[in-house]
């Protein structure tokens, strides 16, 4: 027996409401949705229409901070930065979202920051000026960090005055001369160097130019002024640097006291008051200066420069010239450069380098050629900059002229 059953009609005026309003609740639910979405995809449009494009804020140097005439690194890099292209300064880039117009600036190293181009401000210590505007360790005689590239040879600071544990060697100049002509004999050694006092602090120099001062500054710049009076002392920067273009070089330079430059495993360069190598007297004794000769035979050149003061001038016949040394470009070639004050009160020095295939192409006002500055990054001594803070009276100050488009001798590690 089948058994129907049939909605009454309450129940389905109820089932047809039930039904009604669920429709509703689901319009009313995706018409919430559509709403929301819009107004968050309206609040996002607003949030980015009211930033507006990312805005960066220039560095701009004060005047003191600006490289002194920074343009001309740029006139003069050129025409040599095919030869020096693999020494790359550190670059800061700000980022926008929006197209930015940089104005084309030089870069400038750390390790040009020590009397070079930027200049520094005072630091000067009681009684007697000094060097750069952090202290010690910023000077012509090299600065404490290498730089980011480490394009720059590292210079140790010996007093020979005192041993290792500070007694007194019983040091003399005769026998200060004797003892770093031993040195040279006997290839550079550094060991014949151990006995000796040496500063803890270690100096990094990208060239080699320091302008008549007072002895006291190599103390003060590797911070042992308060352990080490100013003479007979010796400092030693060694490194290897890279040949920027094949070809046949010489140094041109001097030392006071002593200056003296061995490449590639010999001592290629030797002048100043007193010969590292001989131990003779050659500032005011001429004679002793016309016995000098090259390694083929040939008298060594001198050249007198309007700026170098009457003491070079006269008592030195200026800077003077070393051996011919042939190099391949690319190469590295290891180098020591060796910087020494004997009696003490004045000092200083200027190391140049002579391309032998691409002869100078201009003059000083006294006629000599103007050779290039041996570096091994884009240093630009700034003598007059030097000069603000150091207490050296006019007739006994130097100023040396260089090629301001002088290679790059890019030193490796």
């Amino acid at each position: 027996m089948a058994i129907h059953i049939s909605i009454t009609p309450e129940a389905e005026v109820e089932l047809k409401r039930t039904a009604r309003r669920n429709r509703m609740s689901a319009v009313a639910v995706s018409l919430l949705c559509c709403f929301l979405g819009g107004v968050t995809l309206f609040l996002m449009v607003r949030l980015f229409e009211v930033a507006g494009p990312v805005k960066t804020k220039g560095f701009y140097q004060t005047e003191t901070d600006k490289p002194a005439e920074t343009p001309k690194m740029t006139k003069k890099t050129v025409s040599r930065a095919s030869m020096a292209s693999q020494v790359t300064p550190s670059v800061v880039v700000a980022v926008a979202t929006s197209n930015v117009q940089m104005t084309p600036v030089d870069i400038v190293t750390d390790q040009m920051d020590f009397g070079m181009s930027p200049v520094l401000g005072p630091g000067i210590a009681p009684g007697l000026a000094h060097f750069g505007d952090t202290g010690p360790g910023d000077s012509p005689l090299g600065t404490e960090d290498p730089g980011e590239g480490g394009s720059a040879l590292e210079g140790t600071f010996y007093d020979l005055k005192q041993t290792v544990s500070g007694a007194p060697t019983g040091m003399n100049p005769e026998l200060c001369k004797k003892v770093l002509s031993e040195f040279n004999a006997g290839g550079w050694n550094k060991s014949m160097l151990s006995k000796f006092y040496q500063a803890p602090t270690k100096l990094y120099a990208p060239c080699f130019y320091m302008p008549i001062c007072k002895a006291e500054e190599a103390p003060y710049a590797y911070k042992v002024q308060d352990k080490v009076k100013a003479s007979m002392w010796v400092a030693i920067y060694r490194g290897k640097v890279r040949a920027p273009k094949s070809g046949r070089f010489r140094f041109v330079g001097l030392g006071d006291d002593s200056l003296a430059v061995r490449f590639g495993g010999r001592t290629v360069f030797d002048y100043g008051w007193s010969s590292v190598a001989s131990g003779k007297m050659l500032g005011g004794h001429a004679a002793n200066r016309a016995e000098l000769k090259d390694s083929k035979g040939q008298p060594r050149q001198f050249f007198k420069y309007s700026g170098a003061g009457s003491d070079w001038n006269n008592n030195l016949d200026g800077l003077s010239t070393g051996d011919v040394f042939e190099v391949k470009e690319g190469q590295t070639y290891p180098i020591e450069v060796l910087i020494s004050e004997v009696p003490g009160g004045y000092f200083g020095f200027v190391l140049l380098i002579e391309d032998m295939d691409d002869a100078p192409k201009k003059r000083d006002a006294s006629g000599s050629p103007v050779f290039q500055l041996f570096r091994m990054n884009f240093a630009e001594p700034d003598t007059q900059e030097i000069y603000k803070n150091m207490q050296v009276p006019g007739d006994r100050r130097s100023d040396v002229p260089y090629d301001k488009d002088s290679m790059i001798w890019q030193a490796v590690m």
